[in-house]
């Protein structure tokens, strides 16, 4: 480890321990543009072997609170992006675009490309309706709608978390001495589902998500996310580095590598869990920047702490970044309400009653 890079983790050690207590869950309320229109706001994304034998599935939750009203569950104009990388320079592959009106309808456009400039389309490859499911040319098949959250997560544990490690101290009891409560249980989403058949995809593909918003003439990216609790685990409440990391792309997020490695080698510290905590810091962070959801395509879906190879439904995807974070097995025994089936759309549909 060179000199600059050694004393700046240590600057980072020392500035994290002022981050605030607020409790962590997955993307859910993460940007301030988000925060503001929760019809942009990126919840959780999956990716994992299709129930067709040939093909693969990605789902992009968004929206905390979808309302019955004009686009009340995606926001008009705005674009919502799926990019799969077939390499892993992110300049093979593609990106699926979706484009909503006041009343749900949607278009969808493809893009050759995985990682093209903010606001590109691509073609239009077809059309569908709020809460049916559309079959489109290729052998795609595409589901948006009002879905039930299927995302579970222990926020009093979360919260005594935070405080603890702000305070420099781990206790590993406190995910069975408080009674953990899932803030998701009856909660509501806006969900795109993507299924894409495997022979247009690479055999490993890398996939990160977007959402993007017109301005005048321009367009913005306002979030980004793909590994599950990313930003509410290793960014903390640093709200540039949130930022930072939702204008980000993966080819230009190598940065967060030392914010990364710090933010895993403190919470080891204080959990006693590893002899060399930097060396520790710096595994997690090259497993996990850049962010983006690797999987092997044709292959059953598992995140784990142990190596990433997509996302399925059932992962208990917050035990396992508290597992990576803390350096130690961590249980955050929280239930999974398994609010998914089997068979495309693979979530539970829901009204707005």
């Amino acid at each position: 480890m060179n000199l600059h890079k050694h004393n700046l983790k240590l600057v980072l050690l020392a500035t994290s321990l002022t981050c605030s207590t607020a409790a962590l869950a997955s993307h859910h309320f993460e940007s301030a543009a988000a925060l503001q229109d929760p019809t942009i706001n990126q919840l959780d994304n999956y990716v994992f072997q299709s129930s067709r034998a040939d093909a693969t599935s990605f789902i992009m939750d968004v929206n905390h609170s979808p309302k019955d009203a004009p686009g009340g569950v995606f926001k008009p104009g705005a674009l919502y992006n799926i990019h799969i990388a077939d390499d892993s320079k992110f300049k093979a592959g593609h990106t699926f675009s979706l484009m909503f009106d006041e009343k749900g309808n949607y278009t969808v456009y493809e893009l050759a490309s995985p990682n093209a400039p903010v606001g590109s389309k691509g073609k239009e490859i077809g059309k569908g309706e709020l809460n049916k499911k559309a079959e489109l040319a290729d052998g795609i098949q595409l589901w948006a709608g009002v879905a039930k959250d299927p995302f579970f997560g222990n926020s009093p544990g979360l919260h005594i978390l935070r405080q603890q490690l702000s305070e420099g101290s781990y206790d590993p009891k406190i995910w069975t001495s408080v009674k953990g409560k899932n803030i998701f249980v009856g909660r509501k989403c806006g969900a795109i589902v993507l299924d894409v058949p495997n022979k247009m995809l690479g055999k490993t593909i890398k996939v990160f998500m977007t959402t993007a918003v017109q301005k005048d003439s321009s367009w913005k990216q306002v979030q980004y996310s793909a590994i599950p609790l990313f930003s509410h685990s290793m960014l903390f409440e640093n709200e540039a580095l949130k930022a930072e990391h939702d204008q980000s792309r993966p080819d230009n997020s190598q940065d967060m590598k030392n914010f990364v490695s710090a933010r895993t080698a403190r919470a080891s510290t204080f959990a006693h869990s590893q002899k060399e905590p930097q060396v520790y810091g710096d595994k997690v962070a090259d497993m996990l920047v850049p962010d983006v959801l690797t999987y092997k395509v044709g292959t059953p879906a598992k995140f784990s702490a142990a190596s990433i190879n997509g996302r399925s439904l059932s992962d208990d995807a917050m035990s396992e970044m508290l597992t990576l974070l803390l350096g130690q097995p961590t249980n955050q025994h929280i239930t999974d309400q398994k609010l998914y089936t089997k068979d495309f759309p693979y979530l539970m549909p829901a009204s707005f009653k």
